[in-house]
């Protein structure tokens, strides 16, 4: 039960447990250092996002959102080292089949990004090796975002994997994280092939400290409408 609690930190933060759930993580999670910062991330977050104003969520947003939640852990970037003790002591006692599998699918992972460095765009690569370039790691639900942002050039290099389908009528949308309270501002909308996206986006000058990430209309909005999928702070 330990385990499967760990799941549910970006749920706990958007009030999105059953009465159940919602005991058993409250009771768990101040005694677990990687849940407590995960909670306070996503409270953090979904703080910026909602300083705009509220709209109907999608149809179906909420249940596809949460099916991925309760089986994606997001580990912290910071991780303590008795959760890395654990990780070994699980490697060490799982079945010889279940640590191969696992080693064959981190090579497939390995050989896909890969693959994706190699045929990078020259524009993506000069965005990479601007003198000012900030790369931010975007925790979610499932997949990975990584943003790299050169204020000079008002652009952002964007790429992911493993990115859930939008579905009909929405795409992703990109928001600025303003910090002190200040809310959100708008950036540009994207659409992934097959689960990735490698691309570049022009932004507006704006001095933010981090980025969001969340579902919207096709053309995207000028305030989130949907939930944070994902987050990330310099």
């Amino acid at each position: 039960m330990t385990t499967e609690l760990h799941h549910l930190a970006a749920a706990y933060a958007l009030d999105a447990l059953s009465p159940e759930e919602h005991q058993a993580f409250e009771a768990h999670y101040p005694t677990c250092e990687i849940c407590s910062a995960e909670v306070a991330d996503f409270r953090a977050t979904a703080a910026e996002l909602a300083a705009g104003t509220a709209r109907e969520v999608p149809a179906g947003l909420k249940d596809r959102v949460m099916a991925e939640v309760s089986t994606t852990r997001q580990v912290s970037s910071i991780v303590p080292d008795r959760a890395v003790d654990l990780a070994e002591r699980r490697n060490r006692n799982a079945p010889r089949s279940i640590v191969l599998a696992a080693a064959a699918a981190a090579i497939v992972v390995l050989g896909a990004i890969g693959a994706i460095r190699a045929t990078r765009t020259s524009d993506f690569d000069q965005v990479a090796a601007a003198p000012d370039a900030t790369t931010i790691q975007l925790a979610g639900a499932t997949g990975t975002i990584e943003v790299i942002w050169s204020k000079e050039r008002d652009q952002v290099a964007l790429v992911g994997d493993g990115l859930a389908d939008p579905g009909p009528g929405l795409v992703y949308q990109l928001w600025f994280l303003l910090g002190d309270d200040a809310g959100v501002a708008p950036a540009p909308t994207f659409s992934p092939e097959d689960g990735s996206i490698e691309t570049v986006l022009d932004v507006e000058d704006i001095d933010g400290i981090g980025w969001g990430v969340t579902l919207e209309p096709e053309g995207g909005s000028d305030e989130p409408t949907g939930d944070v999928l994902y987050a990330g702070t310099a």
